[in-house]
């Protein structure tokens, strides 16, 4: 039996999927992750090495390497050249968002149950008022989305979506009060988004958003401007999201 066989079936390692829509080195980050808080891979073990991982995740080395040098820069593993990279103990951190990943996969890691509250879900056209990344496709049919988005029953962000519905008809018809948006564009449209492009800067809560976040009129929070891009280039939503700066650090991870 072949090495990366013999890996395979003692970490249960779950090779990447190209129709997910998330990264692919998200998709070994997220996996590795998995084998580390599972006690799978524990403090002090050896994780395989990088080439042994391209091929039980069907991926190239440096998608593995983003992956390994993300979890380290996060406190999970360390890397000792000539030997290879350990897994750390588990350290107390502040609870954190990564604005690489969709906001379901970030609280379910969280430990938390995502859940949201949608405040408005209607159909319109793209039009002079529309978001900058989305005035190209002026006159383009699209579905306004504004949800409360909680992990249990805290309130964690506002969040104003703007999605071009071109490529997913019917958009409109499905409960987002429970789905992730991301999830239902991937399983039901087959549609992969390739980059996700984020600008963020400091607000303060307007009266009517703090009544929903349960803070204070006035209160810091971080505006993060989101825009999602198909594998071809086109923008297919646009987001900006209101999130509590009191309750959690947000993080933004750089591959290159």
């Amino acid at each position: 039996m072949s090495s990366s066989k013999t890996f395979n079936l003692a970490l249960d390692i779950h090779p990447t999927d190209p129709h997910n829509p998330l990264p692919l080195y998200y998709q070994v980050y997220a996996d590795l992750k998995r084998l580390i808080r599972s006690g799978i891979l524990r403090p002090g073990d050896l994780i395989p090495p990088e080439l042994t991982l391209c091929d039980l995740y069907h991926v190239g080395r440096q998608t593995v390497r983003s992956a390994i040098l993300r979890l380290v820069d996060e406190g999970w593993l360390e890397r000792h050249r000539g030997i290879g990279t350990y897994v750390l103990a588990p350290q107390n951190s502040a609870q954190r968002f990564f604005l690489d990943r969709s906001f379901s996969q970030q609280v379910e890691e969280m430990g938390k149950h995502p859940h949201s509250i949608v405040l408005k879900q209607t159909l319109g056209v793209i039009d002079s008022t529309a978001p900058e990344p989305l005035q190209p496709l002026q006159g383009a049919p699209c579905l306004y989305l504004n949800r409360l988005r909680l992990g249990d029953s805290e309130p964690l962000g506002i969040q104003y979506a703007t999605i071009i519905t071109a490529h997913c008809p019917g958009l409109e018809t499905f409960d987002f009060n429970t789905n992730s948006l991301y999830a239902i564009l991937s399983r039901e449209y087959h549609l992969i988004i390739a980059r996700i492009t984020h600008t963020f800067s400091a607000a303060s809560a307007s009266p009517h958003q703090a009544e929903l976040l349960q803070t204070m009129p006035g209160a810091p929070l971080l505006l993060v401007k989101t825009t999602a891009f198909l594998e071809n280039g086109e923008p297919i939503e646009h987001t900006l999201s209101y999130y509590r700066s009191d309750l959690f650090e947000f993080t933004v991870v750089h591959t290159l």
